[in-house]
């Protein structure tokens, strides 16, 4: 943003959509570049927890670990996890598993995080 303006943005996936996949990747990658200081939570729940796993697309992968290089933050809903019989040792290093995807969201909004769906 202009003049360098402080944002804090939360992006929720919840689908096993590929291409809305890589539109909330892209979404993310160019708030970075366009927003100073900004701050980037993802919050993945339902189908999408199947992309923060070691079997998903290899650009995929890559992309996720670029971004996570750069200091976005990414939450994984435990009970999605559970429904989808996915380990925790089945996911990329950087995921952080959380209870329940829905209050990760309401925390950040509390803390001032923008909801994005892409």
């Amino acid at each position: 943003m202009e003049g360098g303006v402080f944002v804090k943005a939360l992006v929720h996936v919840d689908r096993e959509d590929l291409t809305a996949m890589n539109i909330a990747l892209s979404n993310i990658e160019n708030l970075l570049e366009a927003a100073t200081g900004a701050e980037v939570a993802v919050v993945a729940n339902g189908n999408a927890v199947i992309f923060f796993t070691q079997h998903a697309p290899s650009h995929v992968k890559e992309r996720l670990t670029a971004l996570a290089a750069r200091g976005v933050k990414f939450y994984i809903c435990n009970n999605s996890l559970r429904a989808h019989g996915i380990d925790h040792g089945e996911l990329l290093p950087f995921a952080e598993v959380v209870p329940a995807g829905i209050v990760k969201i309401l925390e950040l909004q509390s803390a001032g995080y923008l909801y994005v769906k892409p």
